[in-house]
């Protein structure tokens, strides 16, 4: 468990990028991006976030609605260095060794990650960025499936 400050920390890091609202034309400008430079992380998480809102607000509502989600929401733990890094001391069979494997094998780091723009609230933002952490962890299981 992280300390309160750390804690307060991680949640202003979060939170520190600034919000954008786009108007509709800025939304598909973002998606025409995307779709012809799909290298261009920041245009691929730009298009999560203007395409994925009403999916994000469903699941925020979800985590609202259990007494484990409201705590999550109070805590917003998160996937970073100072949590993961113990992964590279890990069995080479565990799934931990797995991520850490995967993550230096593409030069990525947890903290590296883009801070969302494009969301209303802070909440959203935070469940937006849940997603983009796990959606690492979702890679290595993927990649494990494909070698079995």
């Amino acid at each position: 468990m992280l300390s309160l400050s750390v804690r307060s920390e991680l949640k202003t890091k979060l939170l520190e990028g600034e919000r954008v609202l786009l108007k509709g034309w800025q939304q598909a400008a973002v998606t025409l991006g995307a779709l012809m430079d799909p290298r261009r992380a920041d245009l691929i998480a730009a298009l999560g976030e203007t395409t994925g809102k009403p999916a994000f607000q469903q699941v925020l509502q979800w985590i609202k609605n259990s007494s484990e989600g409201r705590e999550v929401l109070l805590e917003c733990p998160r996937v970073v260095s100072a949590q993961v890094s113990h992964a590279w001391d890990l069995p080479e069979s565990t799934f931990g060794s797995a991520y850490a494997q995967f993550m230096a094998s593409r030069n990525f780091s947890p903290d590296d990650r883009l801070a969302v723009r494009f969301m209303d609230t802070d909440e959203l933002a935070y469940v937006t960025t849940c997603a983009r952490e796990v959606h690492d962890f979702w890679q290595v299981l993927y990649l494990a499936f494909l070698q079995t």
